[in-house]
């Protein structure tokens, strides 16, 4: 999460960074839900410079879902301000007793998707010519490797934070506003399943990665000592395979800090879970990916590209990445350096979380078990 200040209230409001939707919203003054009661909450009373309408909104997300009605103020968000259109919540559901986060930064395709019906942040800082692109680059930290940061930057990519180039791929269309990708192929680091015709969705506010359950066990089948109950998976804890996932002729590997989780009666949990989150061949791919690349996402050509993050063992057979990261979904407080083409926002994760917030399909998920309920 990165942390903002909104109009001239002195008060951090944490907000998941999420590239899966493009909705902006922070749990509103006048919420009585229990959750708000454990966050912190904007309204009137903290900016004199906030305006406020009566036009409602209500989001259905994986887990959890809020409403409210929207207000306009100005967001401040590492060394950028901007006027934006966002939601106040006057009602979120329990799930966000468990969640670190006061409301959510879309960072989705834009206005298309967005519920508020409003351009979202990206926009807004490209039309204010605070920005000189339409573009932002996300690095995530892993806790694993000892270090506790993670950076976004608005309007361009850091390139400090990877070496060689970035390769482009581009976006699907879908009526959602998501960053969807075709894959080539998925596998392990010694063979590759042979799937195709399959898709991934690049979603910064979910957590691990959802497969629909054939191509689930196909890829834990390459995996030695793998066993399935329900849709999860345990697998040997010591196991040193890396998962990869092909986009055009680049493989890209995902570190087994990342895809092996905590422990069970059979071994450790895999991260990688058998549950369709949409379509028969569509996947969600979370931190549990991108923790392993340099992520940058450009609107205005419609393409997401990935470059290898600098240092580490790739565990890939061509571009792929391990990364010094920790996941999106964290707890944050924020400094930033910037110009006004490009800005940079740093923010503190803390790992352990399950944040599982793609919208339009409503499911139940346990966050102590990572199992559907």
């Amino acid at each position: 999460m990165g942390a903002v200040t909104i109009g001239n209230s002195k008060e951090e409001y944490h907000l998941l960074l999420d590239s899966a939707a493009s909705n902006t919203w922070v749990m509103g003054q006048e919420c009585e839900s229990e959750a708000c009661g454990r966050h912190n909450t904007f309204g009137e009373g903290d900016s004199d410079t906030l305006k406020t309408d009566s036009k409602t909104f209500s989001i259905t997300y994986g887990t959890g879902s809020v409403s409210g009605t929207t207000a306009t103020d100005t967001i401040h968000i590492g060394s950028l301000s901007t006027s934006l259109t966002f939601g106040l919540a006057t009602n979120v559901s329990q799930e966000f007793n468990a969640y670190p986060m006061d409301g959510i930064l879309g960072l989705g395709k834009g206005e298309q998707a967005s519920t508020l019906g409003t351009p979202q942040l990206i926009d807004t800082l490209f039309s204010s010519k605070l920005i000189s692109s339409k573009l932002y680059g996300l690095h995530l930290s892993r806790a694993a490797d000892g270090l506790n940061d993670g950076e976004l930057t608005l309007g361009s990519v850091n390139e400090d934070r990877y070496s060689g180039d970035i390769s482009w791929y581009p976006a699907l269309d879908n009526d959602a506003g998501f960053w969807e990708l075709a894959i080539s192929d998925a596998g392990t680091d010694a063979s590759m399943t042979g799937l195709t015709g399959k898709s991934a969705i690049i979603d910064t506010g979910t957590s691990f990665v959802f497969l629909p359950e054939d191509d689930a066990d196909a890829l834990h089948a390459l995996i030695d000592g793998a066993q399935r109950d329900g849709e999860t998976f345990s697998v040997p804890c010591s196991t040193t395979t890396f998962l990869q996932i092909k986009f055009g002729e680049q493989v890209y590997g995902v570190d087994p800090k990342d895809w092996v989780g905590g422990t069970t009666e059979e071994g450790c949990r895999s991260n990688i879970f058998a549950r369709q989150t949409f379509g028969d061949d569509q996947w969600l791919l979370g931190d549990v990916f991108l923790k392993n690349v340099y992520a940058a996402f450009d609107l205005e050509k419609n393409r997401v590209g990935f470059g290898t993050n600098s240092g580490g063992d790739d565990g890939s057979s061509s571009s792929s990445s391990t990364s010094s990261s920790s996941s999106a979904s964290a707890s944050a407080s924020a400094t930033a350096t910037g110009t006004s083409s490009t800005s940079t926002l740093h923010f503190l994760c803390h790992s352990g979380v399950l944040i599982y917030l793609y919208r339009l399909r409503e499911f139940n998920f346990d966050t102590d078990t990572g199992t559907g309920v």
